[in-house]
């Protein structure tokens, strides 16, 4: 027998068949079912997965041989490791090279081999998948291509074992440097969070004095109206939701001031809010809106007709007498109600029409309230009426309610229309982007822009974004309207970045929760960026930190995918909530926008303080800074000797459409 051909680049080919780390590993069911499928297919008694050492052949998996390894001296496997295509021995008993070979001349007395070889992407043979039988054998044409396409699935799966090894390893040196860039960041976090806590304190009790009455200590018009926004949002999330709105006026109040005084007046306002407090549950708001006006929102009520029984309960306990300086006083008060059902938006849309209801009730005794009552639904067949249902109850001192009827079809109406109008407006195109310029103050030059997205209505003018995404979201619009603005806007980073002087241009993009939801976004981005030449480099994606705490699976598989893209995070509004180190760390946030808040606040020493800490906070992390809301120069000095070396903000330049800006480009 012929001795086996050293490769001059055996050296080169061991270490890759080392790098795979397959050599004297355990049994593998995968390799084990390509041997079986080899052999059945070549019809042979004997298949292998062989890989040539540097002095042995050993078998990843064998199908019909008892040994796992053979020395390299006899491998018939070392010949077909020098050649790229499968090598055939018919019969060894007349081939020179085998004819002597002791695994012919002996056990197990090979008569015919066939083996393609294992063949890396850089050209390296590692091994053969072969077949053997013990007499002449021959393949059919289809037979040996089949044996060269398993030779291929075993080299991949060497190369899934390889990149899994590489992958877990690249996994455990991220866990290593997380943990380390984590305990470098747990001090400057430790600081914000105590900064926080500081301005929290502060920024409570300022808030408790602008949302309450100082005479009542009740929540005052400004609060009332948060907390009636968030059961609006809360019942389009969940229509089994609902909630009354009261609107509670007291009855010639002025006579009382105008005869007894404001002091005696001022208690019996006060009277009024405690009465009125203990009457309904602790879940309820009770608000005083100014002078004898308080409104209710009694929320989360099984149906409407609860809020008619509190109403009535209401109006009978405040016509007890109450003693106010040796003088008896009863209250009659007249009220306003409309429910969640009538489908608000608005929270003042609903306030409105409980005080328009008010005032129906306040105007009308008992019986001239049951004739119009009486006229109105004889009249409903023969014309349009006002949206007002009145209804009287309980005689004492006259006292009055009306309930607003939001189901006529004028107020149905406006909003299908405003609906179609927007579905229009996505037809005709009349969304237009505005650009608020973000500047590099280091370097004294323009750095990027923020996107802000605005609807021209033909009659109500400008529309900001948070004016109507929410009703987009709600007639399924949002999506195509997204994939819109993502094309318009690569066009015109395209053609700004054109201009040799603003080849560094980045814009800004917010996406809100509906967006990151959309499975489709990092592809809709792929195919723009490839449309236009563009890199992702060239937007930073804004999100809320409410995002990036998000649990929900797909906002996670989104924001990864769109980071493989390319694409640079970045946190609006970062400081308000509570970032978690290990997501910013796992989403490679490349960015921070300090809260305009924070800014606004930047003269005084708690608020600088805090800005300080975000700014020293983001230098650890290697992370960009930028200040919005910039509206002085004293803020933008102070900024600047705080390490803050970008800002946006109306002092430095207003939100402009791009025609302005493309006519400043070309004067440059």
């Amino acid at each position: 027998m012929t001795a086996a051909p050293i490769s001059v680049k055996e050296t080169l080919r061991l270490a890759k068949l080392r790098d795979y780390g397959i050599l004297d590993t355990l049994p593998d069911s995968v390799y084990d079912d390509i041997t079986a499928l080899a052999a059945s297919i070549c019809q042979t008694p004997t298949a292998l997965v062989s890989l040539v050492d540097i002095n042995r052949q050993w078998f990843k998996s064998r199908i019909g041989l008892d040994t796992s390894e053979t020395p390299r001296s006899v491998a018939f496997c070392a010949y077909t490791i020098e050649q790229t295509e499968p090598m055939v021995v018919k019969d060894t008993h007349k081939d020179s090279r085998f004819k002597d070979n002791p695994l012919v001349t002996g056990p197990p007395f090979i008569r015919f081999y066939a083996g393609a070889p294992l063949v890396t992407p850089e050209g390296h043979a590692l091994g053969s998948l072969c077949v053997i039988d013990y007499e002449p054998h021959y393949l059919e044409e289809s037979q040996l291509r089949a044996l060269q396409v398993l030779s291929h699935q075993v080299m991949a799966q060497m190369e899934l074992s390889l990149q899994r090894q590489a992958l877990e390893a690249s996994n455990r040196q991220l866990e290593a440097r997380v943990k380390e860039r984590t305990a470098s960041l747990s001090t400057s976090l430790h600081r914000l969070l105590k900064a926080q806590m500081a301005l929290l304190k502060r920024e409570a009790a300022s808030r408790h004095n602008a949302l309450h009455d100082p005479l009542t200590n009740l929540p005052n018009r400004s609060y009332f109206l948060q907390r009636l926004n968030q059961a609006i949002q809360l019942t389009h999330r969940q229509p089994s939701h609902h909630y009354a709105v009261l609107f509670i006026d007291i009855d010639d109040f002025k006579g009382v001031n105008d005869s007894l005084g404001h002091g005696v007046g001022d208690r019996l306002l006060v009277h009024v809010a405690e009465k009125i407090t203990q009457l309904l549950r602790q879940s309820d708001l009770v608000a005083r809106l100014g002078g004898d006006e308080f409104a209710v929102l009694l929320d989360d009520i099984p149906d409407n007709e609860q809020a008619i029984i509190a109403v009535k309960r209401l109006q009978e306990h405040l016509a007890i007498p109450v003693e106010i300086d040796e003088h008896q006083l009863s209250v009659a008060a007249s009220i306003g109600l409309t429910f969640s059902t009538v489908g608000y938006r608005q929270a003042e849309a609903a306030l409105k029409d409980a005080d328009t209801a008010m005032y129906q009730a306040k105007m009308q005794t008992k019986r001239r309230i049951q004739k119009q009552l009486e006229l109105q639904l004889k009249q409903q067949s023969q014309q349009d009426l006002p949206p007002i249902v009145m209804q009287g109850e309980l005689p004492l001192n006259h006292q009055q309610f009306a309930i607003f009827d939001a189901t006529m079809q004028g107020r149905v109406q406006a909003k299908l229309t405003l609906e179609e109008e927007l579905r229009q407006a996505f037809l005709d195109n009349q969304f237009q982007l505005h650009y608020q310029p973000i500047f590099d103050l280091n370097r004294q030059r323009l750095s990027g822009f923020e996107m802000l997205l605005r609807w021209y209505h033909p009659t109500k003018g400008h529309l900001s974004a948070q004016q109507f995404i929410e009703m987009a979201e709600d007639i399924g619009i949002v999506q195509q309207l997204c994939a819109q603005m993502i094309r318009r806007a690569c066009e015109q980073v395209a053609k700004w970045r054109s201009h040799p002087d603003w080849s560094h241009i980045t814009l800004h993009m917010n996406l809100s929760l509906m967006q990151i939801r959309y499975p489709q976004l990092a592809m809709q981005w792929q195919i723009a960026l490839e449309q236009h030449g563009l890199p992702a480099s060239a937007f930073q994606l804004e999100i809320a930190e409410q995002a990036l705490l998000s649990a929900d699976p797909t906002i996670t598989a989104v924001l990864k995918r769109l980071r493989l893209v390319g694409f640079e995070l970045c946190i609006d509004d970062f400081g308000r909530g509570h970032s978690s180190l290990s997501r910013l760390h796992q989403l490679a946030v490349g960015t921070l926008k300090v809260d305009r808040t924070f800014v606004q606040e930047l003269s005084s020493a708690q608020g600088r303080e805090v800005v300080k800490t975000i700014i020293d906070f983001a230098h650890s992390a290697n992370m960009a800074i930028i200040a919005e809301g910039v509206e002085t120069s004293e803020q933008m000095t102070e900024l600047l000797s705080l390490g803050c070396h970008q800002a946006q903000g109306f002092w430095l330049a207003d939100a402009l459409p791009a025609t302005d800006i493309d006519q400043l480009l070309s004067s440059t």
